[in-house]
């Protein structure tokens, strides 16, 4: 189904120099579709990790993960890029702009790498930069911009490809608690029109008792699961 995650006995084990790091122990679970999930839990909680393999970003060392009935972990590399650009929209915290760029030719540069024409990659960028409420902005780059702004800029990139998944690293990890409740706010209203689904990692307890359903992870495993 568009828009769902399903995860499956997912272990991973990072290589550190010639010793073995386990990060994630079988990891189980399901996002539906529409569906807004925080991920919560410790510094080293494994959080970062389960998103970055769903995002397709490294492969797991045994499991599943299967979004949008796609099995992603099956895919080559070539195959994964095509998903990505066709299914997930990515925010991370450090906003991840080019300095060089505008807002709107930051946000433009997902479309150009999707082989969208100039003059229909400019109105969807607009139209996007309109919807986080930057219309006044879009001519300045990120240094003339606050970091709420940035990071509305790169929720305007992550969106620009409508992309049915969005994965959140901690968004808000690098504003203060007036820009990052404005922020989860946004997110959150962009879920429920859009039906889009969302899996955010968050560390702030008291934004993501914004989400449906919020995931607690410990040591590599889900401990608990609370309908927020």
């Amino acid at each position: 189904m568009t828009g769902s995650i399903e995860i499956y006995d997912l272990k991973h084990t990072f290589k550190l120099g010639k010793v073995d790091v386990p990060v994630l122990h079988g990891i189980n679970l399901q996002v539906k579709p529409g569906e807004f999930v925080a991920l919560c839990g410790a510094s080293g909680s494994g959080k970062s990790t389960l998103l970055n393999l769903v995002g397709g970003l490294a492969k797991p060392t045994q499991g599943k993960i299967v979004v949008n009935d796609t099995d992603i972990t099956s895919l080559n590399e070539n195959q994964l890029c095509i998903f990505r650009q066709k299914n997930l929209g990515f925010i991370f915290q450090s906003y991840n702009l080019i300095p060089s760029l505008t807002a709107l030719e930051n946000v433009e540069l997902t479309l150009i790498f999707a082989g969208i024409p100039p003059k229909e990659r400019k109105e969807k960028a607009q139209a996007f930069l309109e919807l986080v409420g930057l219309a006044d902005r879009m001519h300045h780059k990120p240094n003339e911009l606050s970091g709420g702004q940035q990071q509305r800029v790169s929720i305007a990139r992550a969106l620009v490809n409508n992309p049915s998944v969005v994965l959140a690293d901690e968004p808000t990890g690098n504003l203060d608690s007036r820009n990052g409740q404005e922020i989860m706010n946004l997110m959150r209203k962009i879920n429920r029109e859009g039906k889009r689904t969302f899996l955010v990692v968050t560390h702030d307890l008291s934004l993501a008792k914004l989400a449906d359903r919020i995931i607690f992870l410990r040591d590599g495993l889900v401990v608990e699961e609370v309908v927020a």
